[in-house]
């Protein structure tokens, strides 16, 4: 039985990281904290804001979502019904990049967004991102 349980277990995790069928975000608030959140491609945006509140507790709000460009700019992530494979899709093949992945292969794809709950404050937050 621990078998299958290991099987099972394994399986998802691979499934987790398939890259052909979910994206991986670390979504990281403007504190520090971070975790990663997986989704399915051919979910939407507004499924994407859902996901992270849901994984952060309800009374968390977003007050913004966001990913800081290979330039340094701050791109935001506008509530919209637009797929995610089509919103990564126009950051990652413009020249240059503006997303991509923050862990070097063979790790699996993962980017980086961040998430500002209006939590903060001067003492918590990361003067770079929030």
């Amino acid at each position: 039985m621990d078998n299958h349980y290991q099987d099972k277990y394994d399986e998802f995790i691979r499934n987790t990281f398939n890259s052909s069928l979910n994206f991986v975000f670390e979504v990281t608030k403007c504190c520090g904290y971070s975790t990663f959140i997986s989704i399915y491609k051919q979910q939407t945006i507004i499924e994407l804001y859902a996901k992270i509140i849901y994984h952060f507790g309800e009374n968390n709000k977003i007050k913004d979502l966001f990913f800081i460009s290979t330039q340094n700019e701050r791109i935001q992530i506008p509530v919209s019904n637009q797929l995610l494979s089509d919103f990564v899709s126009s950051h990652i093949c413009c020249n240059p990049s503006r997303l991509v992945p923050i862990y070097d292969l063979p790790k699996p794809v993962i980017y980086r967004l961040y998430f500002d709950d209006g939590c903060c404050n001067e003492h918590q937050c990361s003067p770079s991102y929030c």
